[in-house]
């Protein structure tokens, strides 16, 4: 049993269809999209924009709900579960990056990846504490967390974007467009501190991006075009 639930997928997309409006103003977003990811993989998800890949993002972190189709996150069928059980899941398992950061302004940089751990209740104060200035440490913030994001260059906002994704040990981190608002050499050392993260602690990374630097240095590289998966590098 013990080797059984090891090999059990990350993420594993059955059937997956998503579709916006009805009739002539339909639009089908995703199409009949079968997707396993296994645990511990570090993908990029490629494709023009208006392909789908923010829509396949949402559809696999449970943020949205595919017209048809199973999603299982973990060995969970997200279809069967209510909004509440779904939060729950995210806050306990996924963290998230994103192209502008989301970081909040009034506060530290420290505080932008503190209070998420509070306010989620998943950990004390003094725990929340540890884990944001250990987090700090890893993406090499640590002499800067008491920094408004305003105090901070675009590298320097998305590495604690990317410590406030992982303050909360999640499995799996889905990132979209991470390096989009950065230049070359400044994309290029996220991309780094990203897979060296997958590399030491086996966090299952799912990047959506347009960047040929990830394209050509992920371990796996899913293509897709008109809502429909067009190529996939593991097959």
């Amino acid at each position: 049993m013990a080797n059984l639930i090891k090999e059990l997928p990350a993420i594993l997309l059955i059937d997956i269809f998503k579709s916006y409006g009805a009739g002539e103003n339909r639009v089908d977003a995703l199409k009949n999209i079968n997707l396993e990811i296994k645990k511990g993989e570090f993908l990029a998800l490629c494709g023009p924009s208006g392909s789908g890949k923010s829509t396949l993002l949402n559809i696999l972190s449970g943020i949205d709900r595919p017209t048809f189709g199973t999603t299982l996150f973990l060995d969970k069928a997200l279809n069967n579960l209510d909004e509440n059980q779904l939060s729950l899941i995210r806050s306990k398992h996924l963290g998230f990056i994103f192209q502008f950061f989301n970081l909040i302004p009034v506060l530290s940089a420290f505080d932008n990846v503190y209070y998420p751990l509070i306010l989620n209740e998943n950990y004390s104060k003094k725990a929340a504490s540890e884990l944001a200035l250990h987090y700090l440490e890893r993406v090499g913030l640590y002499e800067l967390r008491d920094r408004k994001p305003g105090q901070l260059s675009g590298g320097q906002q998305q590495r604690v974007a990317i410590a406030r994704a992982l303050a909360n040990n999640p499995e799996i981190v889905v990132a979209d467009e991470p390096t989009g608002n950065l230049d070359l050499a400044t994309g290029e050392a996220i991309l780094d501190l990203l897979m060296q993260i997958n590399q030491d602690i086996g966090t299952t990374f799912i990047i959506s991006t347009h960047s040929t630097q990830l394209k050509d240095r992920a371990n796996r590289v899913i293509e897709i075009k008109d809502g429909e998966l067009v190529s996939d590098s593991a097959i």
